[in-house]
This record gives C-alpha cells, structure tokens and sequence, in this order.
C-alpha cells in the first residue's frame, strides 16, 4: 500500500522515527502496518521508505531509495497579505501552498478588519503542511510572525521584483511589470485586505519603487486576489510546466 507523502527531519541513524500527530495519523487513521511504503521527505528530498515498526508512541521508517523532489518552483515567490476575518487567511494558506509559494507573510494594515491576535499562526501552518503532502511539495512554505505595514516596507526592498495590485491603478499590468527582467528569482506579492490599501500606504509603497498594477475594471476580494495573482507570476515565470 502507498501511502501520501509526510514531512520529516526526524532522521536518526539512517531510519525516520515518526511520533506525535504523524505517528498517530499513520498507525490510527490510516491504519498502516509494517512493510508498507510511504515517501518521506526531509529538505527537498523525498525518501521512499517502508514502516520497519509501529509501536504505540512512534513509527520506524527504513528508507529504501531516494531523489530530489522536482516539483518546486525555480522562482522563490513570497505572498504578503493583509490578514482577514474567518477562515480566509487558512484558504489563501492553502491554494497558494499548492501553487508553490515559498513563504506566506500576514500583516495588518489600516483597513484591516482583523486583530494580530486573531490569526491563528500554528493553525494556518498545520494547514500548509497538510497542503504540501497533497499536493506532492518538496518544501513547507515558511510562515511566522505576523507583520506591521512598516516591517512590510522594511522587508520589501530584498527582492528582485514586487508585484503589487492596487484598485486606483489604470495602466500598468502583471504581465509588463514582469516583462523583460532576467533573473526574477525572488518575487514578492503584496495584497491589502478586504478595505484595500490607503492612499498613505500606497504612496509609501511607491516611494520605496513599487509600480502598482492593476486587476482589471472588477475588484476583487482579498482572497480571491492573493490566489490569482500567485498563480498568474508562476504562469508568467513559466512554472506551468512538467520539464
């Protein structure tokens, strides 16, 4: 029986030793049983592995052959968005988990209906996990703290390119802004929340050098726009393909 993949950096002498909610999830909910395979993968590689053991408090894995995962991006793209209400932040989480991302950075802006407080960071990382193991990742996308505006600014000036969608912009768009640039391989995403960017932290993102672009004549919500656009830089950086 093969199972999904998990990840794992739980690597002694040669054997991956599961315990916790992996081991629970293998030994109980999927009802493994010794000899059957499973693909662990620990930094970019996956390890496909046949469980040696379960006993109640772990699961030992004997890997049997291995090869770096080729299902991640070759562009490092990093999504900052404003955090939302319910569980929105855990769906734009989740889909852009899937379409590669390499870091999801939540901040609080002006027009932020939310508090810090309320989004749930080790709740949105469980979540990130179980997306990747779905979806074949070779890597968990990184998401910590949650952000200000300022340190959003701060942080910004890192990458190679900024994507950064704004309602009041009219003529410039993803495809020209990503347009003749070699190299992009650090691309940041910045997407407001459900009331949009004020016209300070607009001007202050400009004044650092980001080009706003626009959507198109519909507005969309915040959700909706985090996941389009992620998807829409990974087609443009010719992601969208099987070799």
């Amino acid at each position: 029986m093969c199972m999904k993949k998990i990840f794992s950096d739980n690597l002694e002498n040669g054997k991956f030793v599961l315990a916790g909610d992996d081991h629970a999830h293998l030994a109980y909910a999927l009802r493994a049983r010794v000899g059957d395979e499973i693909t662990v993968c620990n930094d970019g590689v996956d390890y496909y592995c046949k469980i040696r053991s379960i006993s109640k408090k772990e699961t030992v894995l004997e890997p049997i052959e291995s090869k770096v995962c080729d299902a991640e991006p070759t562009v490092a793209v990093t999504l900052y968005f404003a955090a939302m209400k319910g569980d929105k932040n855990e769906l734009v989480a989740q889909k852009c988990t899937e379409l590669g991302v390499k870091c999801l950075r939540p901040f609080i802006s002006s027009n932020c209906e939310c508090r810090a407080e309320s989004v749930k960071i080790e709740r949105i990382n469980k979540i990130i996990t179980e997306a990747a193991q779905q979806c074949g990742r070779g890597m968990l996308p990184h998401i910590d703290k949650i952000r200000s505006f300022d340190e959003v600014l701060s942080e910004l000036r890192k990458y190679d390119k900024v994507v950064f969608p704004y309602e009041r912009a009219t003529d410039k768009t993803l495809k020209e802004v990503l347009r003749n640039t070699s190299g992009n391989k650090c691309i940041a995403i910045i997407i407001g929340s459900e009331g949009g960017f004020t016209e300070k932290e607009a001007d202050a993102l400009t004044k650092i050098g980001v080009t706003p672009i626009t959507l198109g004549k519909r507005i969309l919500r915040a959700e909706t726009a985090s996941i389009a656009v992620v998807a829409a830089v990974m087609y443009e950086e010719n992601q969208w393909k099987t070799n």
